[in-house]
C-alpha cells in the first residue's frame, strides 16, 4: 500500500471498471454510528471475500471517516438533504469492481477535513494521515449540501 497523505478538495474517487457491487448504509449522526459502520464494513467485506489485510485497512479508514463526519455534523440537523426526524444522517457507500474498492462517507457539513499534525502526546489528530497511509488514494468533494470524503484501494485480482 502506498502512502498518499495529501488530498485536494474536489478530488473524485476512481471510476468503476466493468460490473461491480455497491452497498449503501444510512447512519444517524449518533455516537453508535462508528461501531455500526465498522461492523457493517467487516461483514460486507467478508461477504465480498475482500482480502483480509485490505479489509482490515478499509475498516480502520471507515472508522476514521465516519468519526470525522460525526464530529463535523455534531449530531445536529445540518442541512436539508439527509436528515431523518430532526437527526442528521450520514451515508456510507462501498463500491467494489475489478479495479478498485472505494468507500465514501457523506455528511451535510460543508467543513472540509484537514490533516492535523499532532504532537507526540496528543490524543487525536492522526486519523486522516493514517487513512492516507492505508489507502491507495483518498480525497473529498463538496455537494450542494455537504461533502463526501472517500478512500480507495487498488484491487488487481478483484478482491
Amino acid at each position: 500500500m502506498s502512502v498518499s497523505v495529501a488530498a485536494k478538495p474536489g478530488t473524485r474517487p476512481p471510476e468503476r471498471v466493468g460490473r461491480g457491487r455497491v452497498e449503501v448504509l444510512g447512519l444517524a449522526a449518533l455516537p453508535s454510528a462508528v461501531p455500526v459502520a465498522r461492523y457493517f464494513a467487516r461483514a460486507l467485506l467478508g461477504s465480498w471475500e475482500v482480502e483480509e489485510e485490505r479489509g482490515w485497512a478499509c475498516q480502520q479508514v471507515v472508522t476514521e471517516l465516519v468519526g470525522n463526519a460525526l464530529e463535523a455534523t455534531g449530531g445536529e440537523p445540518g442541512g436539508t438533504d439527509i436528515e431523518v426526524r430532526g437527526i442528521a444522517m450520514m451515508l456510507l457507500r462501498f463500491r467494489l469492481c475489478a479495479a478498485n474498492l472505494v468507500v465514501e462517507v457523506r455528511d451535510d457539513s460543508s467543513a472540509l477535513p484537514r490533516i492535523a499534525y499532532a504532537a507526540p502526546l496528543d490524543e487525536g489528530g492522526r486519523g486522516l494521515m493514517m487513512a492516507g497511509s492505508l489507502a491507495s488514494g483518498w480525497g473529498m468533494y463538496t455537494l450542494g449540501v455537504g461533502k463526501v470524503v472517500w478512500a480507495a484501494w487498488d484491487v488487481a485480482d478483484g478482491s
